[in-house]
């Protein structure tokens, strides 16, 4: 797996320049943003950068060792990074949007949890299924608000729709979901398209379309972090950093 992993990286060495320089720069960065602790709004968003920063180099990790689907999946976590934080960059009230989501979330659970112990759970799970319920119609008094955000019309809210309509899009297709696109990858077909074998081995080809998504969608990102922290640095960086993922005649389409 080490020598694959090598070979994969000498196979394609602009494109590991480019991201170990732009992990670097995102790791100083971070840790040198200093939000203020009472801004909501800055403290969620320097947080949020952290996630779309590890679910980056979660995205590198798997890609260089082949595990392409894997890793445009994570690479689609980016996107959702980058358009929450899109939402804290130009939304007032986004953190309060983000905890009513939270509240949603764990209702939702909660309620599932008891009617499924009501329906099916033994004498001391129909007790414990009341207390849910008490608990949940306790929330409703006390009147948490409760709010699903979907993101594809916060995308569109943030004018991150193209962002979201492309690479959000073809990462699902080709990796998250278990679609025919998704798993074209493990057939090997002959001269005339037949499915001749299963392949179930490290994988190079769209290696590179893979990591231009997950560079894409981070440079969106740092550019949301940029409005909520306005420092010159991270402008220099997103256009250093766009500049030479263009120059690499990027794949995937661009939607920073």
């Amino acid at each position: 797996m080490d020598e694959w992993r090598s070979q994969a990286r000498l196979s394609a060495p602009l494109w590991f320049e480019l991201i170990q320089d732009i992990n670097r720069g995102a790791v100083a960065l971070l840790t040198a943003l200093g939000p203020a602790k009472g801004s909501d709004r800055e403290l969620v968003a320097a947080a949020m950068f952290g996630r779309a920063l590890q679910s980056f180099e979660a995205t590198v990790i798997l890609a260089e060792r082949g595990m392409l689907a894997d890793a445009g999946s994570l690479a689609r976590n980016i996107v959702e990074s980058a358009v929450f934080l899109g939402g804290l960059a130009l939304i007032d009230d986004f953190p309060k949007r983000m905890a009513e989501s939270n509240n949603a979330h764990f209702f939702g659970m909660a309620k599932a949890i008891a009617e499924r112990m009501e329906e099916h759970g033994a004498q001391e799970d129909l007790a414990a299924a009341e207390e849910l319920r008490e608990l949940l119609q306790s929330v409703k008094d006390q009147g948490f608000a409760r709010f699903n955000i979907n993101l594809r019309d916060l995308a569109k809210e943030v004018g991150m729709d193209p962002l979201y309509e492309v690479v959000y899009r073809t990462l699902s297709g080709d990796a998250a979901h278990p679609s025919l696109t998704s798993i074209e990858r493990h057939f090997g077909r002959n001269d005339s398209g037949q499915v001749e074998r299963l392949i179930f081995s490290p994988q190079r080809d769209g290696m590179e379309k893979v990591l231009s998504a997950a560079i894409c969608a981070f440079l969106a990102a740092l550019g949301a972090l940029g409005v909520v922290f306005p420092r010159d640095d991270i402008m220099v960086m997103i256009e250093t950093f766009n500049a030479r993922h263009h120059a690499l005649g990027s794949p995937a389409p661009s939607a920073e």
